[in-house]
């Protein structure tokens, strides 16, 4: 009975210590962050999260800031933005970045230096696909080696716009960074260990150097979850009219066509590039082109909608008009995400 007493007594700490998902999402949340990165021209180029080692201190993953020129952070929860000035420290081995981001303050977030346990609980928080303060619950099932660098396989979800987020153990602290899932498998989702996240913290200096950097080569445990805003809406649905006036005249035209936006967020003032090609695939005539009813009413999320064309929406009337061989291609050129 004495000896069951006193197992019971050692127990009790770590009992206590114990956090359910709600108590870690309200500790947690707080500390994570939400990135939107830009490119040379300020428009949106890739989702990702983070999280606050700092004030104006932000961890994330290399990939989710490559090839951005600028980018902002919001904390879970706000609409403030705050602009990243640039990088302390870069781990391109490792996948991490360290960002300054000066006019942040926060809540910074408990790292645990202890090694992680297989079949430990952990919570993976982000922002998968933008949608902003997300928490997964899961295990631990196993450490990885790739290319020679550790890697913590979880259970936890992970999904595009969760890079660079934190898995928190059931004690409230940071354990890991999501990084990725393997496409071949199912529910194998990765985090990198928090002795490379402390290392760069170590290896941070007071110099910013401004955000350039270009793509670097990924471990083969990534699917590059961050990026993908550009395609974040698309063209669908061309549909062409053929009239025949006779005597062997046809003539075949542009009649409409569906934009998709597959974002969380609304979006709006599309613009978009139209390209005549002919049938040998050189282009033979182009024009901007900004539906109206998109600059104005926009798309809301997951949503479709149908652009209607006559012969005074577009400067080019022969854009819109097809013959025998020809190709009209369509690009997305530009587009806001609605707040």
């Amino acid at each position: 009975m004495k000896k069951h007493f006193i197992l019971l007594l050692l127990l009790v700490p770590t009992l206590l210590l114990s956090q359910n998902a709600k108590e870690i999402a309200k500790k947690c949340m707080t500390s994570t962050v939400s990135l939107v990165m830009e490119d040379n021209f300020k428009q949106p180029l890739s989702l990702g999260s983070g999280f606050i080692v700092d004030n104006g201190k932000v961890i994330t993953n290399l990939h989710v800031i490559e090839d951005a020129k600028y980018g902002y952070v919001t904390i879970s929860g706000e609409s403030k933005k705050h602009k990243i000035e640039g990088y302390l420290a870069v781990d391109k081995s490792n996948d991490l970045a360290l960002l300054s981001v000066p006019t942040l303050i926060g809540t910074s977030i408990e790292i645990n230096g202890n090694n992680p346990e297989i079949g430990e609980k952990i919570y993976a928080i982000g922002n998968p696909k933008g949608l902003s303060g997300t928490i997964s619950e899961g295990i631990i099932s196993g450490i990885r080696t790739f290319d020679n660098e550790e890697l913590i396989q979880i259970t936890a979800p992970i999904s595009p716009g969760s890079s660079g987020g934190p898995v928190i153990n059931n004690n409230g602290q940071l354990i890991g960074v999501s990084v990725g899932t393997l496409e071949a498998g199912q529910n194998l989702n990765f985090a990198i260990p928090t002795k490379y996240v402390s290392k760069l913290i170590q290896l941070s200096n007071t110099q910013i150097t401004k955000l350039n950097i270009k793509s670097v080569a990924k471990k083969s445990s990534e699917s590059n979850l961050g990026k993908g805003i550009k395609t974040g809406i698309e063209i669908i649905n061309l549909e062409w009219k053929t009239t025949d006036y006779g005597m062997g005249i046809k003539e075949t035209n542009l009649e409409g066509f569906s934009i998709k936006n597959n974002l969380p967020n609304e979006v709006s003032k599309v613009k978009l590039l139209f390209i005549l090609r002919n049938a040998q695939n050189v282009p033979i005539d182009a024009e901007d082109y900004e539906p109206y009813t998109v600059k104005y009413d926009g798309i809301r999320p997951f949503l479709s909608k149908y652009i209607d064309i006559s012969r005074s929406d577009i400067g080019r009337r022969r854009i819109t008009e097809r013959k025998k061989g020809e190709k009209l291609e369509i690009r997305i050129l530009d587009f806001t995400i609605k707040e």
